[in-house]
């Protein structure tokens, strides 16, 4: 039986395997504790659910990453310990874990031991999704047009990237309004921009991807819930609160079942194998969404077969020469 001890505040002190363990009253992990020193586990039993360590390493696949004395070590270079907590988050929601790899690698590309260190501070606010690619979404109001609310010259309609040199941006944190792109939290956004129900004045509050890569400072003045940047992607219009810890690649609620490469929902190939086809039919079902006469080139992208019945061209045989060769 483990020796432990409960304070006041239901912190938990215990020693496993002759080393000493603290589990705070407000770690996720405490309720399974709890239950386990109840039921009077082993040692071994309570050491898989507070060795953070070890989990996490057995869960981890890359070679380049690896976990030590609590922290996320990349290529020999200890990363903030936010990250081992995020993945450990992503553990218990049965998220992939690769996306954080990906965004670990992206940061690391960031020039700036400061702006990598001043990251995990803005990243530590809720509704900011992790993308598949390693990029994190964010919010961003702009004007009614879509122009920059500052200097009315950046377009940041859906689809654009605005983008600047990386010596234009402040990197000093302790700037608070100072030269940059800007993105921020959802309250910040709240707080910065004017939005009514007038739909010909009202500010549009806008989705960004962010690549770790570019941001260049956090600063203070605001809690760290905005960011400067050298570069952002606008994927959307705000349509609700991101609740969501990871996105997919178009910011949309990462779904382990969606296929990325399929963009016909209503046409199974595999279902649909062996089954006589009549092209004339499918492309009325269509109702006229493929036009046969354009000149844009129609593309598909899985591999089909056909078996064609050419006795009804044997009459036109001897006009294409092709048809003999």
């Amino acid at each position: 039986m483990a020796a432990y001890l409960i304070s006041d505040e239901g912190n938990i002190s215990i020693v496993l395997k002759g080393k000493q363990y603290f589990v705070s009253s407000t770690d996720g992990d405490h309720p399974l504790v709890m239950d386990a020193l109840k039921s009077d586990k082993t040692e071994d039993e309570i050491l898989l659910i507070i060795d953070k360590e070890a989990r996490v390493q057995d869960y981890l696949e890359d070679s380049d990453v690896k976990i030590k004395d609590g922290c996320v070590i990349y290529q020999e270079e200890e990363v903030h310990n936010a990250l081992t907590e995020k993945i450990i988050g992503f553990m218990r929601l049965g998220l992939p874990v690769q996306p954080l790899i990906n965004f670990l690698k992206n940061m690391m590309k960031n020039p700036s031991f400061a702006s990598r260190k001043e990251l995990f501070d803005f990243l530590s606010h809720k509704s900011l999704p992790i993308t598949e690619d390693g990029c994190f979404l964010a919010y961003k109001a702009v004007g009614n047009n879509f122009m920059d609310k500052w200097s009315g010259t950046v377009d940041n309609s859906i689809g654009e990237t605005p983008t600047m040199a990386r010596f234009g941006v402040d990197d000093d944190r302790n700037n608070g309004c100072s030269a940059g792109l800007h993105a921020g939290t959802l309250e910040y956004v709240q707080s910065y921009g004017r939005f009514c129900e007038d739909e010909d004045s009202t500010d549009q509050c806008i989705i960004v991807k962010i690549n770790p890569e570019d941001v260049v400072s956090v600063p203070t003045d605001c809690q760290c819930q905005k960011l400067r940047t050298t570069s952002y992607e606008v994927l959307s219009l705000y349509s609700g609160e991101m609740e969501y810890n990871l996105a997919n690649d178009e910011g949309d609620e990462w779904d382990e079942d969606y296929d990325y490469d399929d963009d016909d929902e209503d046409w199974d190939l595999e279902e649909h194998a062996g089954e006589d086809w009549d092209l004339e039919e499918h492309m009325e079902a269509l109702d006229g969404s493929i036009d046969l006469n354009s000149k844009t080139p129609i593309v598909i992208k899985t591999p089909l077969s056909f078996e064609i019945d050419t006795a009804s061209l044997d009459p036109f045989k001897d006009q294409w020469g092709f048809y003999n060769n």
